[in-house]
């Protein structure tokens, strides 16, 4: 199976920062634990030599210089001290003569390329470095004698990596590596798992299938992110949903007044064909009123569109709701008397409030119209505009037989007539007001009450911070 591009991303991503981390870890190593380890390989070396020296001054002693038969219990002692030491070591006097070595041959040459080399001083003696790791050590220690003569004790160490601990350190760290980044596959396949889920869920509902789900959970951030996907697939679902039935109700509300045109030009066509101009201004009359209705339809849809897709920017200031709303009231004035309706107000809020005056008044509009059309006559109706916790409450109640629970929300929506009146209307007038409210950040809702179907509205009072 191919890898998925998040897989590899995670994988090699990982990678690099091991092998940053390693080489961190590394310089680190070598900075502070290889120099403090080489020190105390540098100590326990000078240890070494001081009591080699130690030995052989009071050896030679014992046997006075001039003396021309060998040291063997020397001699002994340099080999013993060689294999001891793991080193070569040989008493060399001021002109160049060997007295005793711990090896057999020729003096050897390495020390003369360890003397370029780093050197540490203790004192009595240097202790040298070769230039490249594991080079070995190289030491001249006088050795005092009787009558202020000296010999020279020289001490070779040989080439090897106890004292240079990086390069070990660093294959332990190219091992670890090894297995971190084999260990990184499965939890790379588990990260990416959920994801490719995700892809494959949204290719799904892009295809058609709105129904579709993913099934990523956990709370972790893609568990979040599959909870926020899902949301976005229900509020996707309820869009396509809602606008195909929503073209369906614009079919069926634009194909009434069509209609009625459509018989009203014929009925004018078999006047005109028969020269009988008699009703002919009543076919017009009808016909103006269809294209009035078809307007008025076609506005408001347009405007429920522009809100549901945010191009009606708002321009909030602050206002009087309560004389917008008496302006409001004096408009319906004769609709009401009409009807034989009674007005019931009662405003106990102190402006100012902040919103777009002309968003506001389309939506309080649409409530005092609603009430007034679907109210019997002789009935009452009630407005209230009342302060409460930095929020405008409005309240507009109208006698009317209960609804269900269900449909107290579904008045809300585009094209929703509920109820057994026969009043005309589209049912936008509600579905543009929630639209207004909510996006001045307020909330709207329906009840049933005693005194009737009551809308109500709140508004916060004071400009978003």
């Amino acid at each position: 199976m191919k890898p998925s591009k998040i897989y590899l991303k995670i994988f090699f991503s990982f990678l690099l920062i091991l092998v940053v981390t390693e080489i961190l870890i590394f310089g680190l190593f070598g900075i502070i634990i290889g120099r403090h380890f080489r020190s105390e390989m540098d100590r326990y070396a000078s240890a070494q030599i001081m009591m080699v020296k130690e030995i052989i001054e009071s050896k030679m002693r014992a046997v006075p210089m001039g003396e021309q038969a060998p040291n063997e219990s020397l001699k002994e002692f340099m080999e013993g001290m060689g294999e001891l030491l793991g080193a070569q070591v040989w008493l060399q006097r001021e002109d160049g003569e060997v007295v005793a070595t711990s090896f057999h041959g020729d003096i050897p040459k390495e020390q003369e390329e360890l003397k370029k080399g780093r050197a540490r001083d203790f004192g009595s003696f240097r202790l040298y470095h070769g230039r490249r790791s594991g080079s070995g050590a190289y030491a001249v220690v006088p050795v005092a004698l009787e009558a202020d003569r000296t010999v020279a004790l020289h001490v070779l160490f040989p080439k090897s990596g106890s004292s240079h601990p990086e390069g070990g350190f660093a294959l332990g760290l190219g091992v670890i590596g090894a297995v971190i980044a084999l260990l990184v596959i499965p939890v790379s396949r588990f990260i990416s798992k959920p994801i490719n889920e995700l892809r494959q869920s949204a290719a799904r509902i892009a295809e058609g299938d709105l129904s579709h789900r993913a099934t990523v959970k956990g709370k972790d951030e893609i568990g979040k992110l599959g909870r926020a996907f899902n949301h976005m697939a229900d509020r996707l679902e309820k869009m396509i949903r809602g606008g195909r039935e929503l073209t369906a109700h614009i079919s069926h509300e634009l194909r009434t007044p069509l209609t009625r045109i459509r018989i009203a030009e014929e009925m004018l066509r078999d006047k005109v064909e028969q020269r009988n101009c008699e009703g002919v201004e009543r076919y017009l009359d009808d016909i103006r009123e269809d294209i009035e209705e078809l307007d008025d339809l076609i506005g408001r849809i347009l405007t429920l569109s522009k809100f549901d897709l945010k191009e009606r920017p708002l321009s909030p200031e602050p206002f009087d709701p309560v004389d917008l709303m008496n302006g409001l009231l004096s408009r319906l004035k004769q609709a009401m008397q009409r009807k034989g309706l009674q007005l019931t107000t009662d405003f106990s809020f102190h402006p100012p409030l902040w919103g777009d005056p002309n968003a506001i008044q389309t939506a309080f509009s649409n409530l005092l119209e609603n009430a007034v059309k679907y109210s019997p006559p002789g009935a009452c109706v009630k407005v209230e505009m009342r302060a409460a916790e930095e929020a405008l409450d409005v309240r507009v109640t109208n006698p009317s037989d209960p609804f269900r629970e269900e449909d107290l929300e579904r008045i809300f929506e585009p094209f929703q007539r509920l109820g057994a009146t026969k009043e005309s209307g589209f049912g936008l007038g509600l579905a543009i007001t929630r639209k207004i409210i909510e996006a001045h950040g307020g909330t709207i809702g329906a009840q049933n009450t005693g005194e009737g179907f009551r809308i109500l509205v709140r508004l916060p009072s004071s400009p978003p911070d």
